[in-house]
């Protein structure tokens, strides 16, 4: 993905973020349903709110 992030999908159910560039291309990034995984997932999440404009996430807790 060489554009630009236009979107991101955080799937908390899931464990898994999705990134959408401006050309609408997505890149999922999934995490193990462990403690390594939960860590990490937390710590991306953190980063991610640190970084990225709130209005460009978005938020999913529904299991499917």
């Amino acid at each position: 993905m060489t554009d630009a992030l236009s979107h991101i999908f955080v799937n908390f159910s899931k464990r898994k973020v999705i990134l959408v560039d401006e050309e609408g291309y997505e890149k999922d990034v999934q995490w193990k349903f462990d403690d390594e995984g939960s860590e990490g997932f937390s710590e991306t999440i953190s980063q991610i709110q640190e970084i990225v404009d709130n209005d460009m996430i978005t938020y999913c807790f529904a299991v499917q």
